[in-house]
């Protein structure tokens, strides 16, 4: 959720949150000045020029040199593949493969040869750090004093390293900032292994990533809908054909971070796998995923044994896009997968397929839509609708109460009520902060996390007259900010008499310093007593004196006020 008008965010999924420069850093995995570097200059905002700590330099400096080097080696790829007699033989795989220019060059798609120093020989000549290109994968070092054969010849080589990538289609892989992260490469010969990517680095996660996206995100925004593929040549072939709007996972299953990344453009997904039951399961494991997410998936079955780069070099384009305009929800054809298994008769199978359909159930958040497929699935199960909402509503979270549930699982429901409302309302109503500053009721605080957000509310108020959340943040502990987030965004319970529930939070919580101090006291005072220790005692019954003179102002207080 994003609340403009206090310019932060939170998500109540993983209770992460900040300002517009925290979001873009966890988003995009980049430093803080490279968030702000890039907010200013897409709103072509002039940045002073500012100093840097000496790690924040190491660390950008080395993020910076990996994307040079990796934007190296894709023009080195690329150009062998477009320029060069080397490439030759790369080319023909792509035009045997169906593969255009117009998508060679979309795409950048390269070719290492045979070669074992090519790249290696490409990046000594930039002087690019080669202890870098290693830890992108790009090269790996030599067994020193091994018989080591090149097309120049043969002999002891001791020089250190050599071209990761050989006889290979390169794919080169983009983040949304258009910066080369990792790559794919496919052996064009007989071989093992087919495939060969890139390890994960700083800069590269398999599980963030998505291939393509760089070029569909335009087309996916524009048909309102995304088509998800598993293989490179897939991909490539969907944009050949003109489905633009489709992406590829990098050899790992979709995951939460892919649909989120994905559903900034688009609500609509339709997952088209190979037409094989490898496929159809990689199908459904994507099921949990999008219902988590509010997502209500399809999807588009091949014929059996045809993957989607065949399919279409088979001439099949127009029965390929009529089974993604009729693409089956993927909820429907879970319910259809689930009631064919072969021990759909016994009583263990039943059993089965009841417990793996409620699990898939209870992520349905819409009530109508839950009630529609409740009823559908007890009836082919054979089983009363009461059981399924019986257990439904012992374990389903609406997300109208996931906000509560949150909070009860990391405990939050223990601080104290009238702490916690007295934090709200300085954030929603910071023009009552000077009360609070002259009760001088922070310190009396039972809660020391709610005291810390306080005390930083409170010092920002007094300095700039206002409250600016964001400004906040920056001196919080991490796990306060996430407290904070909450807070804002909880506007219930703040309406009516918003003076009145201020006074009377105050009231409760200073009733409450009483109480613990009262409680403490007599612990004191009972082991003074027992240890006979009456130079101890004296001051103790005389504390106690003070402490009821206390209270008694205290209700005396609360009779004037009413």
């Amino acid at each position: 959720m994003v609340n403009e008008e206090k310019q932060i965010f939170h998500c109540f999924g993983c209770g992460e949150g900040g300002d517009v420069f925290t979001f873009l850093m966890k988003v995009g995995h980049l430093s803080f000045l490279e968030a702000v570097e890039g907010l200013a200059k897409r709103f072509g905002v002039t940045l002073p020029v500012r100093e840097s700590s000496p790690g924040q330099k190491r660390e950008m400096a080395k993020r910076e040199l990996l994307f040079q080097i990796n934007q190296m080696a894709s023009e080195y790829f690329h150009d062998l593949l477009t320029r060069y007699k080397e490439g030759e033989e790369g080319r023909k795989y792509l035009l045997k493969r169906g593969i255009s220019q117009e998508v060679i060059f979309q795409h950048r798609l390269g070719y290492a040869s045979d070669h074992w120093e090519g790249l290696l020989r490409y990046l000594q000549e930039r002087k690019a750090p080669l202890e870098l290109a290693w830890e992108l994968g790009l090269i790996s070092p030599k067994k020193r004093g091994i018989h080591f054969t090149t097309k120049e010849g043969g002999g002891i080589d001791s020089r250190g390293w050599y071209d990761a990538f050989r006889g290979r289609i390169l794919f080169p892989i983009f983040d949304l900032h258009q910066r080369v992260v990792g790559f794919g490469g496919r052996l064009i010969r007989e071989g093992e292994p087919k495939y060969l990517n890139s390890h994960e680095s700083s800069i590269y996660h398999k599980g963030e990533n998505l291939y393509g996206l760089q070029v569909a995100k335009r087309w996916v925004a524009e048909k309102d809908c995304v088509i998800i593929v598993e293989g490179y040549f897939d991909l490539l072939t969907l944009h050949q054909y003109g489905l633009k709007h489709s992406v590829a996972t990098l050899g790992t299953a979709l995951t939460t971070h892919h649909v989120r990344t994905l559903k900034r453009y688009t609500k609509n997904f339709i997952t088209l796998f190979d037409g094989d039951h490898a496929g159809i399961k990689a199908s459904l494991r994507c099921l949990p995923l999008f219902l988590e997410e509010e997502i209500m998936g399809k999807i588009a079955i091949l014929p059996s044994g045809e993957d989607p780069d065949g399919f279409l070099r088979k001439g099949n384009l127009k029965d390929l896009i009529e089974r993604i305009e009729h693409a089956t929800p993927l909820l429907d054809f879970f319910f259809e997968d689930l009631m064919n298994a072969p021990d759909r008769k016994s009583v263990e199978g039943k059993a089965r397929m009841a417990k793996e359909g409620l699990a898939i159930l209870d992520k349905i958040s819409d009530k109508i839509r839950r009630g529609f497929y409740v009823k559908h699935f007890a009836e082919r199960l054979g089983i009363s609708e009461s059981f399924f909402y019986e257990r439904l509503q012992s374990s389903h979270k609406s997300p109208f109460n996931m906000k509560e549930e949150l909070r009860s699982q990391r405990g939050e429901r223990n601080f104290p009520k009238s702490e916690e409302m007295v934090i709200r309302l300085m954030i929603h109503h910071p023009e009552f902060i000077p009360i609070l500053s002259r009760e001088g009721i922070l310190p009396e605080f039972e809660n020391s996390c709610l005291k810390k957000i306080g005390e930083g509310l409170e010092e920002l108020y007094q300095r700039r007259g206002r409250i600016d959340l964001p400004e906040v943040l920056t001196h919080l502990d991490e796990d306060l900010k996430g407290r904070l987030m909450e807070f804002a965004f909880q506007e219930g319970g703040l309406e009516g008499n918003d003076e009145k529930i201020l006074n009377d939070c105050i009231q409760k919580i200073r009733e409450e310093r009483i109480k613990r101090e009262k409680k403490e006291l007599l612990r004191k005072i009972k082991e003074a007593e027992e240890k006979r220790e009456d130079e101890k005692l004296l001051p103790l019954l005389k504390e106690r004196q003070e402490l009821a003179k206390r209270e008694k102002g205290l209700q005396g207080d609360l009779i004037q006020k009413r």
